[in-house]
């Protein structure tokens, strides 16, 4: 059952990704991956969030935090993508634009997965 509900959550983390990219790479300008950026730091703060504490397996339960975390955040983040689009922007002489992509997202990934897993503990907290 748990491969039922990371397949239906995969769906849907791969359909929001797909649409939220579209919508985010027509608003932003030049060639700087913006909707990638935004779309894995969100991922990174909500799986911070959500596996934060346990409080969210005794809420969710284990089968729609699999859902949640293995399915929807695994195919909505994308480390294929970010990893192209750093390569793509190297290839095309966009240095700056490669590094700064490639250690913004690295460490601000970190610090919204920290975040995420901070509130996720205030969370728990302020249950109790």
């Amino acid at each position: 059952m748990h491969y039922l509900y990371i397949g239906l959550g995969g769906f849907l983390g791969a359909i929001v990704r797909f649409t939220l990219g579209q919508a985010l790479s027509k608003r932003s300008k030049g060639t700087f991956p913006t909707g990638t950026l935004i779309i894995n730091l969100t991922g990174a703060f909500l799986l911070g969030l959500f596996l934060g504490t346990p409080a969210f397996a005794h809420i969710f339960g284990n089968g729609l935090l699999l859902a949640i975390t293995t399915g929807f955040l695994g195919a909505y983040t994308t480390f294929s993508t970010f990893s192209y689009e750093v390569v793509r922007l190297a290839e095309d002489g966009e240095i700056v634009n490669a590094l700064t992509y490639l250690t913004g997202t690295l460490i601000l990934g970190l610090l919204f997965a920290l975040a995420g897993h901070a509130l996720s503990g205030m969370l728990m907290q302020l249950t109790r």
